[in-house]
């Protein structure tokens, strides 16, 4: 610790299962760059290999240590992570997400980390091991972090954790890096390669279970029997393309729906989409949506997880319930065929996300929790 004026700062070591391109990661690394490094040293250990952020923790000069899986579960890992924790030393631990919080707090035990602080980031229903494990790993957790309130009311609730542990930190994006928002939608659609005259509705999305992407594409049939002048896009890769492109052939519009694969440049593309969509069946606090309510694309969302806290009560969008094509058609269709309901969803939207989504605003609430639990904890400032 240096003199008075000149301490050393805090150091924070994050644990993560991997740092792939999911909304978990990208949160994680826009937190690393806005955190005041002044007050804040951050180490990540990621227990995979590579990983699509990898290189760009490494520029912002953040240390990062890689621990890849073997196996399901392996012990050597376990150990693995244990010494980085020894050498690291942190004041505060940070882990992220199933694999990041199990392994982080059972490494951590007998370590004597003065604050632990593990987040969930979704509202999934695990396995009873896991609640159990869970249940038993709180005993040496500090502090629970989540993305909404949803998510805390599922691990109070299913999980039995206690509330008095939940703190909730929304998710930021930041504004800065987004293009112009505009609402000529047709001068965006010609700018990025699209037919100007025929509107766009797009579900963003990696192409799993959770989006529930056959839900989509049976809704677009619905919409598409009625309403020419609209074309669809899929943004997003995965496992479940072959079966989706099959389907889309299946209900006879194929021809009306795009398949965009990995995109890297989905804010351009949703400034020019008139309806974003996104049916998961389940969800913490969705960057999909929050990027969409930022670049003026109006929003269809199922009703789970944290999007009715994002969309309100049909104030910046419209919830639907899960597995009803026929609700996310409807819905499209009030959306697309009421221009006035759209564009006043659309700056009810943008006026929530600048006010309470940002990534300013998400930096500093984080730190102002590793603060407060440091401050409790008693580690000198």
């Amino acid at each position: 610790m240096g003199s008075a004026g000149a301490r050393e700062p805090w150091r924070v070591t994050y644990v993560i299962g991997e740092l792939g391109k999911g909304g978990a990661e990208y949160q994680l690394v826009e937190l690393l760059r806005g955190l005041d490094r002044r007050r804040f040293a951050p180490t990540v250990v990621s227990l995979s290999a590579g990983g699509y952020w990898a290189e760009a923790i490494r520029e912002m000069g953040v240390g990062l240590h890689h621990l890849p899986q073997r196996r399901r579960f392996e012990i050597a890992r376990l150990r693995g992570l244990r010494a980085v924790l020894q050498r690291c030393a942190p004041q505060l631990l940070h882990t992220v997400l199933w694999s990041g919080n199990a392994y982080g707090r059972l490494a951590a035990l007998g370590l004597g980390v003065p604050v632990i602080l593990a987040a969930e980031r979704n509202v999934v229903r695990r396995p009873q091991w896991q609640v159990g494990l869970e249940r038993v790993l709180d005993r040496w957790t500090t502090a629970y972090l989540v993305n909404a309130v949803a998510v805390a009311d599922e691990m109070c609730g299913r999980g039995g954790l206690p509330r008095a542990k939940m703190h909730v930190v929304p998710n930021g994006i930041d504004l800065r890096h987004l293009p112009p928002y505009v609402e000529d939608r047709q001068a965006a659609r010609a700018q990025m390669g699209f037919d100007p005259g025929r509107r766009l509705v797009a579900q963003v999305g990696r192409l799993v279970p959770q989006k529930d992407h056959p839900t989509w594409l049976r809704a677009v049939a619905l919409v598409a029997r009625h309403v020419p002048d609209v074309d669809f896009l899929i943004v997003g890769d995965g496992p479940l393309r072959p079966e989706l492109e099959r389907l889309a052939r299946a209900l006879g519009v194929a021809e009306r729906v795009r398949f965009l694969g990995l995109r890297h440049d989905v804010p351009a593309l949703l400034a020019g989409v008139d309806v974003a969509t996104l049916t998961s069946r389940w969800e913490g606090l969705p960057n999909a949506v929050i990027e969409a309510m930022a670049m003026g694309a109006a929003v269809v969302a199922t009703d789970v997880g944290g999007c009715g806290e994002l969309v309100g009560d049909d104030e910046a969008g419209r919830l639907v319930p899960m597995d009803s094509p026929e609700a996310v058609a409807r819905a499209l269709r009030v959306l697309l065929d009421d221009e006035q309901e759209r564009r006043r969803c659309v700056r009810a939207a943008r006026r929530r996300v600048e006010a309470e989504l940002t990534v300013e605003r998400m930096v500093a609430r984080t730190e102002t929790l590793y603060t407060d639990l440091l401050a409790t904890a008693g580690v000198p400032a």
